[in-house]
């Protein structure tokens, strides 16, 4: 009587590429559900607030936490990686929206999803669901009219210029002349835009003046004037910098002190984007450096 082989030898090998496929097509559902959280918000006029940039991360999180797989963290921060590509491309976003809000972004996922594994692995849990509520409220910022953090802010800039006042008017009335030399480094690292050209017709009240960007221009007009001062309205803005503030009104003034001209701009601003915790310190920082470039270009 011939000798069977052993059963084990005989049963079926683990099926490892359903396993896999199914996987994939359960971290695809959550990114689909985190790219249509993110078209809704865009679609319904909250493309600007928390709940894109802390809402749809905090979502895709708590989908990929819950998910039967063993991807962990890199399977998380391939997945954020994918669902940014896929925003910036449905909402026709450039390298600098990206380069400014993937930080946030990963950071608010990662850190949702660290304290919900914590609260089902530790023993002291009572810590671990902070993380989330504070998530939660920040990403309500901007949802309603008038949830919002000190939305108004302002730039400033202040130069002297050793040729006196008598030569800082005389180039004032002959109007800015934008140079690459007057933008920062950090003007130029995250490509912000700032004026390359400009057009007017006098610092009188009621006179208009043109800054040309790259792509896009603002329009302004002259609303106040005095000795030593000229206030300007924005009319339109066309400009890339409308995707991240609305531009109000201007202040240009400047004195004479120990031989030189004292001039200082001032922009009065609205940010856009929230929440403020992030957004707020980096578009102050943006605008000081952007109205200092304005100012060097005025000062020549």
């Amino acid at each position: 009587m011939t000798d069977l082989p052993p059963q084990h030898d005989l049963a079926p090998q683990p099926a490892t590429e359903p396993r896999r496929t199914a996987q994939f097509a359960l971290v695809a559902l959550v990114v689909a559900v985190a790219l249509l959280g993110a078209w809704t918000a865009v679609q319904t006029g909250r493309g600007d607030t928390a709940l894109l940039f802390v809402g749809v991360p905090t979502l895709l999180a708590l989908g990929l936490v819950f998910l039967p797989t063993r991807g962990g963290w890199g399977s998380l921060f391939q997945a954020v990686t994918l669902v940014l590509l896929l925003v910036s491309a449905l909402m026709h976003e450039g390298a600098i929206c990206v380069l400014i809000a993937s930080p946030l972004v990963y950071g608010v996922t990662a850190a949702i999803y660290g304290s919900i594994r914590l609260a089902r692995s530790a023993t002291q849990r009572q810590y671990s669901g902070l993380p989330l509520a504070v998530i939660a409220v920040l990403a309500l910022e901007g949802t309603v009219p008038g949830l919002r953090v000190d939305p108004e802010q302002r730039a400033e800039a202040t130069t002297s210029v050793p040729a006196g006042c008598a030569a800082f008017e005389q180039a004032l009335r002959r109007g800015p002349r934008p140079q690459a030399s007057d933008r920062s480094r950090l003007l130029d690292l995250t490509g912000y835009a700032t004026p390359v050209a400009a057009t007017g017709d006098g610092l009188s009240i009621g006179d208009h003046w043109t800054l040309t960007f790259a792509a896009g221009a603002i329009d302004t007009e002259v609303t106040d004037a005095a000795p030593g001062r000229v206030d300007f309205t924005v009319l339109d803005d066309t400009s890339k910098t409308a995707r991240f503030v609305r531009l109000r009104t201007g202040t240009l003034t400047w004195r004479a002190t120990q031989g030189t001209c004292e001039v200082q701009m001032i922009f009065d601003y609205e940010r856009k984007l929230d929440p403020s915790l992030w957004f707020g310190p980096i578009t102050d920082r943006m605008m000081d450096a952007g109205a200092a470039a304005f100012l060097h270009s005025l000062a020549r």
